[in-house]
């Protein structure tokens, strides 16, 4: 192994040289990913598949993100919340946004989509018993009985192919 007058060594070289062509190899051909946009019915199948997502809400002028398990009931997000928390004071009536997505880093594909819709809390008792009866347990093991549903209004999504 030979140093050279900068202090690194020739297999010192040789590694940032391998490197180096490596990552301009893989920026000089990237794969062959394209974004396509889904239909409404798409987004809601794939929301379907999973039980987190993120909510977005305004606390303090502020956007907020926060995991939350969820249920989609028909085109509507519904989540439960615990009665006085940040969340539950932000939802009342403010447009929210619900966002959820499955990625695969190995082979770069996965998709995206987000709701967004005015929230509305269940208040009314047969509705409240119909929600609650939905599978939709809470993960955190405490008293959220609060039930937040937020239609989509709009719904967006993209899958990463």
């Amino acid at each position: 192994m030979t140093t050279t007058e900068t202090g690194t060594s020739d297999s010192d070289r040789f590694l940032v040289s391998r490197d180096t062509r490596q990552m301009a190899h893989s920026l000089a051909d990237p794969p062959s990913r394209r974004l396509v946009a889904l239909s409404r019915e798409e987004c809601l199948t794939l929301l379907g598949s999973v039980p987190v997502g993120q909510v977005v809400f305004t606390h303090h002028a502020l956007p907020e993100v926060l995991p939350v398990n969820f249920r989609l009931d028909g085109d509507a997000v519904m989540i439960r919340v615990a009665i006085g928390s940040v969340l539950a004071h932000a939802a009342e009536g403010a447009v929210l946004a619900f966002h959820a997505d499955r990625i695969d880093a190995a082979t770069r594909t996965g998709w995206s989509v987000t709701v967004v819709g005015r929230a509305t809390e269940i208040t009314d008792a047969a509705e409240r018993q119909r929600v609650a009866d939905l599978p939709l347990e809470t993960w955190v093991g405490d008293g959220r009985d609060h039930f937040v549903c937020i239609p989509a209004e709009r719904i967006t999504g993209r899958r990463l192919v």
